[in-house]
């Protein structure tokens, strides 16, 4: 079964995974490669007009929740991912080789306010979720709910490392700094709160933030899970795997629409559909020979390979 065709939208926020390969646990206990990371991130979320929410980094994975502006997820999905396997090579001397992620990236539509709410809750307390920590600001790693909740603006730079090797090849003096530029990494404040003061802000969120962490950590006890804790995780070597974790393929069933609404999830599962069809349609007329059949709107024509060559 192949992977569902990727749909490039305005229209709904994205909620977005990328997982290593095999799940090891490359980004762990490592501050250059979370300042790699993160400096590719403001980047790319400046060249394609991306609005960031939310952005989280655990162990094995990285999430996002953000809006797409331009209808160019792809392209900022490619950069990334790409310049953060570079980023792994460079920081990680123990890192073998191969490719960094396990396979595509997974997104799921977001279609109301409340959804990107949910999600970007969701994002900030997944090492809560996950059993690692007690409280997120024990959490080792890299965790946006401070910055985004408070407005806080952060400079990261990035090395354009291709440009500074082909230059290194003609001039053994070339200069890094030459090839570096800075970003500014910004998170937007969570739609339907546009009237209310910064602190005003930041202070429901935390309640918020608050009110859901204590709940996961009941539901835990509840069913007799502890929490690994900071030292524990502090010790993880970078490449080993985690006792446990998230396991799927491509033929596993993955929703295209995440909403705290069935209604809301319903018309928007309903929108999906009406595209996807249509996509298929025309990709059939297109793979028989039509090349003048017109696909729908936020849709890549599928690959066909010349005559001859199959």
């Amino acid at each position: 079964m192949g992977y569902h065709p990727r749909i490039e939208t305005n229209e709904h926020a994205d909620f977005i995974t990328s997982r290593t390969r095999n799940s090891k646990l490359w980004f762990v206990n490592n501050k250059s490669l979370e300042v790699a990371t993160l400096g590719a991130l403001a980047k790319y979320s400046k060249r394609y007009n991306i609005t960031l929410y939310a952005f989280g980094v655990e162990g094995n994975h990285i999430h996002s929740v953000m809006q797409v502006n331009e209808r160019n997820r792809g392209h900022f999905m490619r950069d990334l991912k790409s310049s953060i396997a570079k980023a792994i090579v460079r920081n990680v001397p123990s890192y073998p080789g191969g490719s960094v992620w396990g396979r595509r990236y997974s997104n799921e539509f977001l279609p109301g306010d409340a959804d990107v709410e949910n999600w970007f809750f969701y994002t900030v307390l997944q090492p809560v979720q996950d059993g690692l920590v007690e409280k997120i600001s024990d959490y080792p790693g890299y965790n946006c709910f401070h910055d985004a909740v408070w407005g806080i603006k952060r400079k990261y730079k990035s090395v354009n490392w291709t440009a500074y090797h082909d230059a290194l090849r003609w001039d053994p003096r070339a200069n890094i700094r030459d090839f570096t530029e800075f970003y500014i990494l910004e998170y937007a404040r969570l739609p339907g709160y546009e009237e209310l003061s910064q602190r005003e802000y930041a202070v429901l969120m935390h309640k918020k933030l608050e009110e859901r962490r204590q709940e996961i950590v009941a539901k835990r006890r509840a069913e007799g899970k502890g929490f690994a804790g900071r030292t524990a995780l502090i010790k993880t070597r970078p490449g080993s795997r985690p006792r446990s974790t998230k396991v799927s393929t491509r033929d596993c069933h993955r929703p295209r629409i995440l909403s705290v609404c069935p209604n809301r999830r319903a018309e928007a599962t309903m929108w999906y559909f009406d595209i996807y069809f249509e996509f298929k349609t025309a990709s059939k007329s297109y793979r028989d020979g039509d090349q003048t059949v017109v696909f729908p709107e936020g849709t890549y024509r599928p690959y066909v390979p010349p005559v001859g060559t199959i």
